[in-house]
């Protein structure tokens, strides 16, 4: 069979069947490619967007008695695997949550929420200095043996720590004030 140019276009030498050749690709097959090409691309371009609901706004006050509570860990946790957000409290008691970006705050949704100040039970440690503090072995072998959380001391009432017992819930929702008030 004879090949024009305007037929086929020839890549000078490549491997075919174990042997070195001219291989030619027929401008039919070349079409064929080009119609491809885009296709191939919306699929990539819709692939690389994030199906994930962007968070809003979301902030709130932690007391307990009144007081505000500094230092509290706040996380809300979504229902059935959606993406969690926390924060933490300033000494006013206030926080801001954080999903992705800080203080970006939490997808709209439902959350159970648990609010917890634990306080490590350890002396300062500054480990680049060598300096350790007279608790850190004591810690060290109670995170080696699983006990950790037994040194480790919730200073808020420890039902506010469990999403099963705090019985906090609330739900976050676009375009409205997103902010709670957590009286413990």
């Amino acid at each position: 069979m004879d090949r024009s140019c305007a037929e086929s276009v020839s890549i000078p030498y490549g491997w075919r069947n174990g042997l070195r050749q001219p291989i030619f690709l027929e401008v039919n097959q070349l079409r064929g490619l080009f119609l491809l090409l885009p296709l191939v691309a919306v699929v990539l371009v819709g692939c690389g967007g994030s199906s994930l609901t962007p968070p809003v706004p979301v902030s709130g006050k932690v007391t307990l008695d009144g007081k505000p509570v500094a230092d509290a860990h706040v996380t809300f946790l979504g229902a059935k695997g959606a993406r969690s957000a926390s924060g933490k409290t300033a000494s006013d008691g206030t926080f801001k949550l954080t999903t992705v970006n800080t203080d970006d705050g939490a997808p709209p949704g439902e959350y159970v929420v648990t609010i917890a100040k634990i306080e490590s039970g350890a002396t300062e440690t500054n480990v680049e200095d060598g300096v350790y503090g007279d608790d850190y072995g004591r810690m060290m072998d109670a995170s080696a043996s699983g006990t950790l959380n037994k040194l480790m001391k919730n200073e808020l009432p420890d039902k506010y720590a469990s999403a099963e017992q705090s019985g906090l819930k609330r739900t976050v929702v676009k375009g409205e004030p997103n902010d709670f008030q957590f009286d413990l």
